[in-house]
């Protein structure tokens, strides 16, 4: 009962780390001693292995003779430790569920301050891959370049205005073809219903991001939110959990796909990215810390906001909402003094969180 109870509070920090771009879901596994340990248990989750298992299950539930293959079937959940994975994953939902919608508000409503957060967590994060690398030689200067370079070509491309604006040109379009048709759109939803909240490309796209993200958050340094803010994904993602509760399906069908996508990176990607990281550690750290301080771009809080009149879905109806500031990609200077005091403080706050973290890391990490 203890072993489960502390599995679920580490489970809810790596949780809570996973949700917070530039706290890594890795470092708290050093952190906590059981680095190796989970990823031995993910690199088990072989296809063959995967297909067997669920072949004894199956025969458990539907052979007369069940003993044998339930047998089986629990030798296979010891040997990839299902039930140690299960109980960290159980806690670590508890956090992403219970903070997202936190987490959006702050977003929404803290949007400046919430990026100072953040830049001062990532600038300070740099130290951890930093410390690890084992020999530092100007030859792997070259991937922390390729790493920079390639955040910030990212951030350049993925203009989040860009992106209401479509979303929103979209609802304009179904809005306009209702009311020309009569129909309207002014009643809510039912519960367990579809809306249409999001096109298919988006689907796909929250897929692809899913499994780039859960590559990342196997290693330790890097965060696997700061990878969905750098694909545009991270306000999509939380902002989906939050959603759950409206009990509309478009949300629970959106992170279907995006776990879909983390389970396909955690079987093809993570492995491809665990061997390379083992075979070219220190070219592998070098690109990681140029993709940390390349998203310092990303993360710049002082941003270009437009105004726009803005379509959306709401409880299944297109409204609008005018006068919406969007921020942009574009970086710029603080507006005031006392909008520079304040983000300050909590780039202070977010420097001072990791650099308690920073200390705690166990220092092996290679």
């Amino acid at each position: 009962m203890i072993a489960l109870v502390k599995d679920v509070v580490v489970g809810f920090f790596i949780g809570l780390a996973n949700i917070i771009p530039g706290v890594s879901g890795g470092t708290f596994l050093l952190i906590f001693g059981i680095y190796e340990r989970v990823i031995a248990a993910v690199n088990n989750f072989k296809p063959a292995k995967i297909k067997s298992g669920l072949g004894q299950l199956l025969k458990a539930m539907t052979a007369h003779e069940k003993k044998p293959h339930w047998h089986a079937f629990v030798t296979f959940l010891s040997d990839v430790d299902a039930l140690f994975l299960g109980r960290l994953l159980v806690g670590a939902a508890i956090a992403i569920v219970g903070l997202s919608s936190l987490m959006k508000w702050l977003l929404l409503n803290q949007f400046t301050n919430t990026y100072a957060l953040f830049f001062g967590l990532i600038l300070v994060s740099i130290v951890i891959p930093f410390k690890m690398l084992t020999e530092k030689k100007m030859r792997d200067f070259l991937f922390f370049l390729i790493g920079a370079a390639l955040t910030v070509y990212v951030t350049v491309s993925v203009n989040p205005y860009d992106k209401a604006k479509a979303k929103s040109d979209h609802y304009q379009a179904r809005y306009e073809a209702q009311q020309n048709e009569g129909a309207g759109d002014s009643g809510t939803a039912q519960k367990f219903s579809y809306i249409g909240k999001y096109t298919g490309k988006e689907f796909i796209y929250g897929g692809g991001a899913g499994a780039l993200a859960v590559s990342a958050m196997v290693l330790p340094g890097i965060s696997g939110s700061l990878v969905l803010i750098l694909l545009g994904q991270y306000f999509e993602v939380i902002s989906a959990i939050s959603g759950m509760k409206t009990l509309y399906l478009d949300y629970f069908l959106f992170l279907g796909i995006f776990g879909v996508g983390m389970a396909a990176g955690l079987v093809l990607f993570a492995k491809l990215v665990n061997f390379v990281f083992k075979k070219f550690f220190n070219q592998t750290m070098a690109f990681l810390i140029g993709l940390m301080a390349g998203s310092l771009y990303t993360l710049w809080p002082f941003k270009q906001s437009i105004l726009m009149n803005q379509y959306a879905k709401s409880h299944g109806t297109i409204i609008l909402n005018k006068g919406v500031g969007v921020y942009t990609n574009v970086n710029q200077l603080p507006e005031s003094m006392g909008q520079f005091s304040t983000a300050f403080i909590c780039f202070v706050i977010g420097a001072g969180i990791m650099a308690f973290f920073a200390r705690k890391e166990a220092p092996s990490a290679a």
